[in-house]
């Protein structure tokens, strides 16, 4: 039936082979699109996979690197048998560690020399004043246990022991001395003997 028609209408027919022409160049171009596509990720696999072995050969140099580096930084140099590119690179940790050691040194130095002026300055003033003003020497009395200057002048401190005095419980079976808990004010006017 279609033979029919395409028989009877040389137009049709006429634009039919123009369509099929049209429709195989459509598939030659996009067969061609995909094999250039397939080709290029072929290759853009090959390559990457290229660099892949190539940073796998690198691991071994990298660790090496990384242990020497780590070594240097504690102090111990680079084995002569290791690779220039390594005991190069060992350098820079070990310069580092040096300086920071020698930094650490000075500023030692300068810390105690600093406290040692100040030590003096402060010995010197207290002799000065001792011999040209002794009238402001005033000598500060030794404590006794009882006096006020070994507590502590913080209330909350205060109502703490008091706290912690009158919780704690007599062990079982000790006798009656432990009944009662003595607060921290009556201990301040006790003799101590």
């Amino acid at each position: 039936m279609i033979a029919l028609v395409l028989a009877v209408n040389p137009v049709l027919a006429a634009w039919g082979q123009v369509a099929a022409i049209v429709i195989c160049f459509y598939i030659l171009v996009a067969v061609l699109i995909a094999f250039a596509f397939n080709a290029v990720m072929a290759f853009g696999f090959a390559w990457v996979r290229e660099k892949a072995e190539l940073i796998k050969l690198l691991r071994p140099y990298v660790e090496s690197v990384n242990k020497t580096s780590e070594a240097a930084i504690k102090g111990v140099p680079p084995a002569e048998n290791e690779n220039q590119v390594v005991r190069a690179v060992a350098q820079v940790p070990m310069g580092v560690h040096t300086i920071d050691k020698k930094v650490d040194q000075a500023s030692d130095r300068v810390a105690k020399a600093m406290i040692e002026f100040k030590a003096r300055t402060v010995q010197a003033q207290t002799i000065v004043k001792a011999f040209f003003l002794p009238g402001l020497m005033k000598q500060q009395p030794a404590l006794e246990a009882g006096e006020s200057g070994y507590e502590f002048k913080s209330p909350g401190y205060r109502m703490l022991i008091e706290e912690k005095a009158s919780s704690v419980s007599p062990p079982p079976g000790e006798g009656a001395a432990y009944g009662q808990a003595v607060p921290s004010k009556q201990l301040k006017d006790v003799p101590s003997h």
